[in-house]
């Protein structure tokens, strides 16, 4: 967290007095105090030693340390680091942090962020020698040698330091890794911790008021007074929701609903401790119906419970149920199948209502299909929760609106959290103006009164993350509150620090990507309602405040947030900061040069950061003219990830290559000309983002050399779409030896010197888009078909784009051979075909195999005078055909119905715009377009109502204009 939203004026001489503040004092079901740090460094410490560990594994494989002392000091890493995995696998067991331990840890993840420095140097070292050995011009082999042994000694004595320091540490703390019998250390968190969370009961004041889930109230109570789901001999309904969004408040309100009394014998209602251990709960269940038991062993106690259930219809609701973090579904499983076993003789219509935070549990206990999800509440329920306990009686909001006003801007803060909504109105009940002020302006997770309630809440959601989620979401703590963020970036940013881990590196040994499984970490915190989608875009997503809060609350340690205009000077063990650029909504003015100054003097206060791993840019673009200081690769060598998106950029310094641990690099919407070919020496470089650059004219010659780079974004959003087709002229020669290319959203075929469309050949691991131009550039028909886009089977998008004024004189039978060779795979989803100069479509374009492909889009095909039977494609919604001059009529041949079959059976939009010679439009009863919702026809002078002699379903919206 930002240091500037927690005191007025922070410094490095003051920060050790304010310490204490940042811990707090919950309570367990016995009352006994326990001292929370929310540093939670060690957690993140965890599994960071893992990503350090498979650096360790990675090298001891390679070649580059084989057989000499380096290798053997690797070795003798490995073992210092599973040791200390081990013992941070114990402390992490339990949350009660003493201040020693809080010391040594920190002194941990200091020498495990050198180590991943210098394991990263060796790495890079060898990717720079395969360069070099295939590099035509190298230096002699003597000299190569000399370098080399050179290299190693250094290296070496820096690995035997970092070895002799974790000893120091192990040493004076007495540390050592937990006896292997003992299961500890590898296990993960044990089953005997205690509760941070109250234990609940099913007891509901009749006067308690409800306000809102009036829907989900009524959903559950028809699910458990139903039959609906009879095929299951007890209905099992989880409510998933992440702390303190109201699933157990909710649960007691269906528990207590007036309507359930006719059918249920029994009612019991259990609140499930954090334990997985089925003996324990089963006797809880047992006592909740019979009293207490003194059965101790798991099959009397099933037999017991058994006979209490025989033949009656019962309603159990499990509170709480198995929230701590567990990837093993199918241990979960077991555990599940053997606690539901003496459930089974209730009778039928028996039901079991389950609250939990863990998607896995949900999933795993359902009977019903998907888990009943509970979102946030919405704003006005939440201003009604907050009103009833901030206000005394109902007239106070009449007599002081003044409070009504600021109460509302506080309610926009709590998340639709009822939790945090009723905590603050609690907090404020009798307050004055000036304490209300004072939350207002507040961070919520900051106040006193926060922390038993909402703080608990959202620490424990936390806590029970796995590791590799809490690191991910520790992440997080960077990004400013209310910023979007895109699904694919925060993968990218996750990888370029090696969050993400595969077996057997970006490829796994079962053909994983390391994508798909950060795709999975994502979308484990969306099932957490950790990020939520911005308007249901699947791509761009948000925090809500708290969510936000929490996450830089959790990592005030080593994420850092600063505004660029308010450098700070505490910024020595930063691992990871974002620079929020100002909103300079007005015009440029001679403001911007302040701007500039200010944000170069922010970026020199970062200098003093003795690891900074992390450089982001966030915000709006700072609208200026600007160099990035000079001095920032001297300064900054240990960065991973260096984002200047938002700052524009004319050139990039040549330096940059001193920052060999780079591997993220996005100087996007940026008005560099070119790359420095510097660039070409990081050679841990996987994404280089270079998006809406549109003055970008070449990329470096040697691009070759970035060996691990997966990610080349050029892609040109909309707004630059109708400026020239491309300011870059074609693509490196030897661009298709980046054989792990994922991303290539721009290819440029140049003139035949520069290696043509078969540098594509290879790269057949292109994910999404691929937008290929100047396609005229190709002379001969046989040359696309070296493209190999038939086998690009995980390019979703494809456009093939033409030169808007080359001349297609001598060049049709060319350019119809060229788009026949670039026949996709049938995977493709989007089509685009801009610029066309043949006279006649392919066969494979409407071909029926493409199954996935739902929008078409044909445009500037002059010289066609017939449109392809593109209705027999069976996905396709979307049809946008322009600027067709030649085509005068369009029949049946285009609905390409047959076989009794409907043509176009899915589409809902089609459009003709700017047809000229447009002037009759018929089909028969296989053309009805059954799907057609709306029809647009623009510019099409000699086409009307008159002239349009094909049915098409009532409802279809028409416009002719």
């Amino acid at each position: 967290l930002s240091l500037s939203l927690l005191f007025s004026d922070p410094s490095a001489t003051q920060w050790d007095k304010y310490l204490p503040l940042l811990e707090l004092r919950l309570c367990t079901p016995s009352s006994l105090p326990i001292c929370v740090n929310m540093s939670v460094g060690e957690v993140f410490l965890g599994a960071f030693v893992q990503v350090v560990l498979q650096q360790v594994y990675t090298l001891i494989k390679s070649k580059i340390t084989a057989t000499d002392e380096l290798g053997a000091d690797l070795d003798k890493l490995r073992v210092s680091l599973e040791n200390i995995r081990d013992i941070l696998g114990d402390v992490e067991k339990s949350h009660v942090r003493k201040d020693e331990q809080q010391t040594w840890l920190r002194h941990l993840r200091d020498v495990a962020y050198d180590a991943s420095d210098v394991l990263d140097e060796i790495s890079t070292e060898g990717a720079r020698r395969d360069a070099v050995h295939f590099s035509k011009v190298r230096h002699a082999l003597s000299d190569v040698n000399i370098k080399r042994q050179h290299f190693k000694h250094g290296i070496s004595t820096r690995v035997k330091e970092i070895i002799g320091k974790i000893d120091h540490i192990c040493k004076n703390n007495g540390l050592r890794p937990p006896d292997s019998s003992s299961g500890a250390g590898r296990s993960g968190r044990g089953d005997n911790q205690g509760d941070i969370v109250s234990p609940t009961t099913g007891v509901l004041s009749r006067d308690t008021p409800v306000w809102g889930r009036e829907f989900e109230i009524g959903n559950l109570v028809d699910l458990l007074t139903t039959d609906e789901y009879s095929t299951h001999h007890i209905c099992v309904i989880p409510i998933q929701g992440i702390g303190g969004i109201g699933k157990t408040f909710l649960a007691q309100v269906v528990y207590n609903h007036e309507d359930l009394f006719p059918f249920f014998d029994l009612k019991m209602w259990v609140y499930v401790p954090n334990t997985s251990d089925v003996t324990k709960l089963t006797r809880l269940i047992l006592e909740s119906v019979a009293g207490p038991s003194n059965l101790s062993e798991l099959n009397s106690l099933q037999l017991e419970l058994m006979r209490c259930l025989t033949g009656r219809t019962f309603l159990l609701v499990l509170d709480n149920m198995w929230n701590e973090r567990s990837e093993d579904r199918n241990r979960l499983s077991e555990a599940w199948f053997e606690l539901k076993k003496p459930l089974l003789a209730g009778a039928s219509g028996s039901k079991i209502l389950i609250t939990t935070r863990n998607p896995t549990t949900a999933k795993t206990t359902s009977t019903i299909g998907p888990p009943r999800l509970l979102h946030s509440l919405p704003y006005d329920d939440c201003w009604e929760i907050f009103k009833h306990h901030a206000f005394e009686d109902p007239g106070e909001c009449k007599s002081l609106p003044y409070l009504v006003d600021i109460g509302k801007k506080i309610v926009g803060k709590c998340c639709g959290s009822p939790l945090a909504a009723r905590t603050l109105g609690s907090h404020l009940r009798a307050a004055d103006r000036r304490k209300w002020e004072c939350v207002e302006r507040g961070e919520i997770l900051h106040l006193q009164e926060s922390r038993d309630g909402i703080l608990r809440s959202l620490e424990s959601t936390y806590h029970q993350l796995p590791p590799h989620l809490k690191q991910c979401f520790r992440f997080c703590g960077i990004f400013p509150k209310g910023i979007m963020f895109e699904r694919d970036v925060l993968i990218r940013l996750w990888m370029a620090h090696g969050f993400i881990l595969t077996k057997g590196g970006s490829h796994g040994t079962n053909g994983e990507r390391v994508e798909d499984v950060g795709a999975e970490y994502f979308d484990s915190l969306v099932d957490r309602l950790f990020f939520k989608p911005v308007d249901g875009d699947p791509s761009r997503y948000v925090m809500c405040d708290l969510i936000s809060e929490l996450a830089q609350f959790v990592s005030y340690d080593e994420c850092y947030m600063v505004h660029h205009n308010k450098p700070h000077s505490d910024v020595e063990n930063v691992r990871h900061s974002s620079l929020v650029c100002c909103h300079l909504n007005d015009q440029v003015t001679s403001s911007s040069s302040s701007s500039s100054n200010q944000l170069a003097a922010t970026i020199e206060s970062f200098y003093r950061s003795k690891g900074l791993h992390t450089l982001l840019l966030v915000g709006n673009p700072i609208y200026c003219s600007m160099q990035i200081p000079d001095k920032m690769s001297e300064k900054l060598k240990r960065l991973r990830v260096l984002d200047k998106g938002n700052v524009i950029i004319e050139r990039l310094d040549d330096s940059i290559d001193e920052l060999i641990h780079l591997r993220y690099l996005n100087i996007s919407s940026s008005m560099i000309r070119s790359l420095p070919e510097s660039v070409c020496n990081l050679y841990n470089l996987q994404t280089l983002g270079l998006r809406n650059c549109t003055s970008l004219k070449k990329l470096p010659k040697n691009i070759k050399y970035l060996s691990k780079l997966r990610h080349l974004d050029l892609h040109l959003d909309d707004d630059f779409r109708n400026e020239t087709v491309s300011s870059l002229r074609s693509m490196p020669r030897d661009i298709g030896k980046l054989t792990s290319l994922q991303t290539l959203s721009r290819f440029v075929v140049g003139e035949r010197d520069c290696g043509g469309i078969k540098q594509l050949g290879n790269l057949n691991d292109i994910h999404g888009d691929l937008r290929l131009l100047k396609l005229h550039n190709i002379g001969h028909g046989h040359e696309a078909r070296e493209a190999n886009l038939l086998y690009k089977q995980y390019v979703t998008r494809l456009e093939l784009l033409w030169g808007d004024n080359h001349s297609s004189r001598g060049h049709i039978g060319v350019e119809e051979m060229v788009l026949e060779n670039l026949e996709a795979h049938t995977n493709l989803q989007e089509l685009w075909i801009v610029g066309y100069n043949g006279a006649v479509f392919p066969q494979w374009i409407g071909r029926h195999s493409f199954s996935n492909l739902t929008k078409i889009r044909l445009s500037n095909c002059r010289n066609c005078k017939q449109l392809p039977p593109l209705g027999q494609l069976p996905s396709l919604t979307d049809l946008y055909i322009k600027d067709m001059d030649s085509v005068e009529c369009v029949d049946c041949g285009f609905c390409g119905g047959s076989n009794g079959r409907f043509g176009f059976p899915r589409l809902r939009m089609l459009c003709f715009e700017s047809m000229r010679k447009l002037d009759w439009w018929f089909g028969d009863e296989r053309c009805n377009l059954p799907s057609l919702r709306k029809l647009v026809i623009k510019d099409c002078p000699h086409l009307g109502r008159h002239n349009i002699l094909h049915p098409f379903p009532r409802e279809t919206e028409v416009h002719i204009c």
